[in-house]
């Protein structure tokens, strides 16, 4: 039984639906088939759906929150907790999980277009489906709802990632002093996130297999050495030879021992370096110097400049995805979106000067 709306002013009546017989279907089936009906009659009223305790978003965020974040690394949980603090909570936090299906997230990513971009609700639904994914796994029932299954939007008028050039990489790292120099060369040309190089040690360069290992990161707001972003992220990764040269040097010449054996320790050789002070101390005075843009650019700029000129140099997808060992293939297809191959920039640029010689400026061909 459940009540209707009959008119505009309020009132309702009371409606009984039949689901089935008992001897035709099971207890469980029909209170499936209740749930179904049930949450089809709220969505019509504007209702959310009352949750069973214990299952509300809110109570199975707090369990995620004890048994899962602490495996995480310290940016990643801040990233989601931020998410769920600010745009999911308010939202979900009395909602039963089990109601949040295909409506109820399209209706709440609509929401969050008006004042967010795309990318900031791909990441915010992340953080849902992470909470929703963890119900699953401990045995309650949530709606089975996609990325795919959301209308979302285009990138259009979306903010243009910085990255460096070969030729602007190559003058900043030419012109800086250690230990900068050494930061830069590695972030270019190995494609290593910040965190990652910042907690390198000694034992983690190779320099007969030529390789350097990587297995941890440095958390931005701490400097505490955890694991690193995704299991992804754990790789062996080649040492090109002009960047053994470097590393022999700084090793030989600048780096000093510690009982860490960072390679990038801070003054007192008891923690890594910050990245904010690589970027506020090392590359910003850089980048005005060689007059270079350094609006929002970070070292993240050598990484996404790399991946651009691999892209342009048609390396293969699993070439570069083993790279810059992204989780998800998504991300590096999306690179190959990014960047314009050289092929297409040669042909476009062939077009462009023979339509330049041949026909005078202001006037069109009849094809």
């Amino acid at each position: 039984m459940f009540y209707v709306d009959v008119d505009s002013e309020g009132r309702s009546k009371r409606v009984k639906q039949f689901i089935g017989k008992r001897g035709e279907m099971s207890e469980r089936a029909a209170r499936r088939e209740h749930d179904r009906i049930m949450q089809d009659v709220n969505r019509r009223r504007g209702s959310v759906a009352p949750a069973y305790r214990g299952q509300s978003f809110a109570e199975i965020t707090e369990l995620w929150r004890r048994a899962i974040a602490p495996n995480l690394s310290p940016s990643t949980v801040r990233q989601r907790e931020s998410y769920l603090r600010v745009h999911v909570l308010p939202r979900f936090a009395r909602a039963a999980v089990q109601s949040l299906g295909v409506h109820e997230l399209q209706q709440f990513a609509t929401d969050l277009r008006k004042s967010v971009s795309r990318k900031t609700v791909l990441n915010i639904l992340g953080a849902v489906f992470t909470i929703l994914d963890y119900a699953g796994r401990c045995g309650i029932r949530v709606p089975q709802v996609r990325f795919s299954d959301l209308e979302l939007g285009t990138d259009a008028g979306s903010v243009t990632v910085p990255f460096f050039t070969r030729a602007q990489a190559s003058r900043i790292v030419a012109t800086a002093k250690e230990p900068y120099k050494t930061i830069f060369d590695l972030a270019w040309n190995t494609g290593m996130r910040a965190g990652e190089i910042l907690a390198l040690n000694r034992g983690d360069l190779d320099f007969e297999r030529k390789t350097i290992r990587v297995n941890k990161s440095s958390d931005d707001k701490t400097r505490e050495i955890r694991q690193p972003k995704t299991r992804n992220s754990v790789a062996t990764l080649p040492m090109p030879s002009a960047l053994e040269g470097t590393l022999r040097n700084y090793i030989e010449h600048h780096w000093q021992k510690n009982p860490s054996g960072l390679l990038f320790p801070n003054h007192d050789g008891t923690r890594p370096r910050k990245r904010e002070s690589v970027v506020e101390y090392g590359l910003k005075p850089l980048l005005r110097k060689l007059e270079i843009p350094d609006r929002n650019t970070g070292l993240h700029a050598f990484r996404h400049g790399l991946a651009t000129e691999l892209a342009e140099a048609s390396v293969p997808l699993t070439v570069l995805r083993q790279q810059l060992r992204h989780a998800d293939v998504k991300t590096t297809l999306r690179v190959y979106a990014h960047a314009i191959p050289e092929s297409q920039r040669a042909a476009m640029e062939g077009v462009a000067l023979s339509i330049g010689t041949e026909v005078p400026i202001g006037t069109v061909e009849a094809s």
